[in-house]
């Protein structure tokens, strides 16, 4: 009874999200991945590598990272031509504001993730508008040197970045590492965001 209990409160813990990406790196190369990052200094210590920083890892947590992303439709007029229309994806850090465009659409999946591993968005859809008229404004219509486009946007979600948060601690190795979930790429300039406030629009 207890461990059915248990598994019910497991159950209502979990929040269905759709998740970039569909699979994570490994614990191998997630240690690679962060050995990487290393600055030369470090990576000429031969007693730093890639077993030193799994061997040192004092924590190690998965996050799951909050960006908004919204399925934009760029509307060129060029008459006597029909138009041209382009779609286009942007995404907006759901805590720092960061945004952009993505260079090709990734791949969205389903997935029941537990409460406690989510990062609670701070922008929310009421307040998202500004933030996709901003990438609009200044990176989209920039590329039209005479007349602007027009902008349709045909949907927002809210998803999800598997981001590994990891703390290496050592003598020679004192720093708390963001790697991507999904490609073992550094993270450390987005996170950094996530405190300094820059990208935000009042």
């Amino acid at each position: 009874m207890e461990e059915e209990n248990a598994m019910q409160t497991d159950k209502k813990a979990e929040k269905r999200i759709s998740r970039i990406g569909d699979k994570n790196i490994s614990d191998a190369l997630l240690y690679k991945s962060i050995y990487k990052t290393l600055g030369i200094q470090q990576k000429l210590n031969r007693s730093i590598n890639p077993d030193y920083v799994r061997d040192h890892t004092t924590k190690k947590e998965m996050l799951y990272h909050p960006f908004w992303m919204a399925k934009n439709l760029i509307v060129a007029d060029r008459p006597p031509f029909p138009p041209k229309k382009i779609p286009r994806i942007i995404f907006v850090d759901a805590v720092s504001g960061y945004r952009g465009l993505f260079s090709h659409v990734p791949p969205i999946n389903t997935e029941s993730i537990a409460d406690k591993m989510l990062t609670a968005p701070q922008i929310t859809e009421e307040n998202l508008e500004k933030y996709i008229k901003d990438v609009q404004e200044k990176q989209i219509n920039r590329s039209y040197i005479l007349k602007k486009p027009r902008h349709e946007n045909k949907a927002t979600e809210l998803v999800y970045l598997p981001i590994w948060k990891v703390k290496v601690s050592s003598s020679e190795l004192d720093h708390t590492f963001y790697i991507n979930g999904n490609t073992g790429e550094s993270e450390q300039f987005i996170s950094e965001r996530w405190w300094n406030g820059k990208d935000l629009l009042k």
